[in-house]
């Protein structure tokens, strides 16, 4: 399997090093009592990535197993 790093010339989706680092900002979120997507989206946020529903899949299979909570997370 492939991962893609830009979905075209002008967007980057994020690398694994960071995928990983939000993962674990998710897990944070649901130990101090929110969910998971307030901490994994507000990592992803920080980092300047922004969720874009207007653009086609950005899972390294195109979402064949289904999405990643990284899908459409660009900047």
């Amino acid at each position: 399997m492939t991962s893609a790093n830009t979905v075209d010339a002008d967007l980057t989706v994020p690398q694994a090093d960071e995928i990983l680092a939000a993962l674990r900002a998710g897990y944070r979120s649901i130990d101090e009592g929110y969910g998971f997507y307030p901490g994994f989206d507000g990592w992803l946020t920080s980092l300047g990535y922004h969720k874009r529903d207007d653009i086609p899949c950005t899972c390294p299979d195109r979402g064949y197993r289904g999405h990643l909570p990284e899908c459409r997370w660009v900047r």
